[in-house]
């Protein structure tokens, strides 16, 4: 099934489509990184096509090149070259085509490791729902087709489900296609947040592991951004330049905020200036070089995240190898440790801090207090990118399990992460200062964090002017 390379291609990022007319004219839209989808022998696959077209014009997302369109023509992309292979056309498909498919992705092996599949049972699950979703988008389109439905070709059933929020609000129904040949969904399961424990091997990890020294640094400041942003991975492969020098000025970081149907929404997060000091060393005397060796400083995108090879914006799926490659030399089996459980530990030490500052006694305290405080309801869904309080519920129910001791101010908690901030970056000098010839910059740069992070804490801990 794997004969052919792959079967899509983006639209340019100068690509427009016409969505309707007025008195005017046809109106035109931007439909950058849409994909294109070909049968194997180059000829267009218009049924695939206009599914994606659909998409679009309902709004799917298509950030970090493609999106949910790309996704979905990734998925749909097996039953092409099933299709083609067997000489079958998708309006021609039986139940028992469908159940031949789905066997034909549990049996396929790895292309490099024969020995191993090369699909999870998950992946077959989310690629079969996919083909059921496209096969029910071919019903509505030639009405009298029957393809897909309990007594359709293909037989399967569209199910329905209420997911409520934790700790109370509006439910969301979810509608969706099972069929005998698929693995029933698991119930979702909420990740818990990423341990002090797990992240400080994280850090002990990369400065074992055998790697360049712009690499080893561009993963050191991956964790950072992880750590005290609790942005998601595309959200912090977005941080730019420009970002980091406006976050000097107002203590705030620019975070790109995806799940949005918008293009432009951004949220604002507190960081300290020594993490900004130690951020902008590595751009200084890592970054920049990478730039002027390879595309050249009149062509610098402007994008933290850069490849050492080629000094592009480094892709995405690049960030999450990266972080695989730390989980497995910190041999971290004893919790599940991932990208976005950095996010989870974000949000939960929000709460944290609110409950040390003011004292809550319980869950319904620090609620009440937020639905009475509509600033301060308005600061953390700001900081965290989340769009109702309802939806944070679960991590003030984890900061509650968690926090047992209180702080005074929070001048105090913000002088805690400066001192935490700065211990992460004293022990990542302190494995630079053991190499054989450790680089003078290394020193400037130390004392310009520690020059930071010492004004910073001197001003916080000052006591106030009468």
């Amino acid at each position: 099934m794997n004969t052919f390379d792959k079967l899509y291609r983006t639209t340019t990022d100068d690509c427009t489509l016409p969505l309707h007319v007025n008195y005017t004219g046809a109106a035109y839209y931007p439909a950058h990184d849409v994909p294109q989808v070909l049968w194997p022998d180059g000829t267009v696959c218009w049924l695939v096509n206009l599914y994606l077209l659909s998409g679009y014009r309902k709004g799917r997302s298509r950030k970090n090149k493609g999106g949910t369109l790309l996704t979905w023509a990734k998925n749909l992309s097996p039953l092409i070259r099933w299709c083609y292979i067997n000489e079958i056309d998708f309006i021609d498909l039986t139940d028992s085509h469908f159940r031949m498919f789905v066997n034909a992705l549990r049996v396929e092996k790895h292309e490099k490791k024969v020995s191993t599949k090369k699909r999870k049972e998950q992946q077959v699950t989310n690629i079969g729902s996919a083909v059921l979703n496209f096969f029910a988008f071919i019903d509505e389109l030639i009405p009298g087709l029957h393809l897909l439905g309990p007594n359709g070709n293909i037989q399967a059933e569209n199910k329905s489900v209420q997911i409520r929020p934790t700790g109370g609000g509006k439910a969301i129904t979810r509608t969706f296609w099972v069929h005998e040949a698929l693995t029933r969904r698991r119930a979702p399961r909420r990740r818990q947040p990423i341990s002090t424990s797990a992240v400080n091997r994280l850090f002990e990890a990369n400065t074992t592991v055998d790697a360049s020294p712009f690499v080893t640094r561009r993963r050191y400041i991956m964790l950072r951004l992880l750590e005290i942003t609790g942005g998601r991975r595309m959200e912090i492969s977005l941080v730019t330049l420009a970002d980091l020098e406006e976050a000097g000025k107002t203590g705030e970081l620019k975070i790109y905020t995806v799940k949005q149907s918008r293009d432009d929404v951004f949220r604002y997060v507190p960081v300290t200036q020594a993490d900004l000091k130690d951020i902008v060393s590595f751009v200084k005397h890592y970054r920049q070089r990478v730039i002027r060796r390879t595309v050249g400083v009149a062509n610098d995108h402007g994008f933290l995240f850069v490849s050492e090879t080629n000094g592009k914006h480094l892709e995405i799926d690049t960030l999450g190898s990266e972080f695989s490659v730390l989980r497995k030399a910190a041999g971290i089996d004893d919790e599940e440790a991932c990208m976005h459980a950095f996010r989870h530990r974000f949000t939960t030490n929000i709460f944290r801090d609110l409950i040390r500052t003011h004292r809550y006694q319980s869950v319904s305290d620090l609620r009440r207090a937020l639905l009475s405080t509509e600033t301060l309801k308005m600061k953390v869904m700001e900081w965290t990118g989340h769009k109702s309080l309802e939806a944070l519920d679960h991590y003030i129910h984890l900061a509650f399990e968690t926090e047992t001791q209180f702080k005074e101010t929070l001048n105090l908690l913000h002088a805690k992460k400066v001192v935490q901030s700065l211990q992460q970056i004293l022990v990542d000098y302190g494995a630079q200062f053991r190499e054989p010839k450790p680089k003078a910059n290394s020193f400037i740069s130390l004392a310009e964090v520690v020059e930071a992070a010492a004004s910073e804490l001197n001003e916080l801990l000052s006591p106030s002017e009468p």
